[in-house]
């Protein structure tokens, strides 16, 4: 192994490890000592037969895809197919330069 696939080697090596470790590097730790208090009224605050204002019932957000699967997933396929490529062109280059077709 020449000394330039060796370095090459090793920086797909290093770029595969901290495409891995990158997720677990972003996410939030919560310590868990934060804590919420709830106070309720003893009484009932008004009289009548109904609330003073009608609140219509509020719509369901949307909900996100994680970052992961539209950051990390994309990335990970281009990476697989460069690779890919990559392979076969180093595996076409270095048979061509093995074997000669006798005419």
């Amino acid at each position: 192994m020449t000394r330039m696939n060796r370095l090459i080697l090793l920086a797909v090596t290093a770029f595969l490890v901290m495409a891995i470790t990158a997720p677990a590097m972003a996410t939030e730790e919560s310590t868990g000592d934060a804590t919420t208090e709830t106070t309720v009224a003893p009484e009932v605050i008004f009289e009548g037969e109904g609330p003073a204002v009608v609140v219509p019932p509020a719509e369901e957000a949307e909900v996100e895809q994680p970052w992961t699967a539209r950051f990390i997933y994309p990335v990970i396929v281009l990476v697989t197919v460069l690779l890919i490529i990559g392979l076969a062109i180093g595996y076409n280059r270095s048979i061509r330069t093995r074997y000669r077709v006798v005419s």
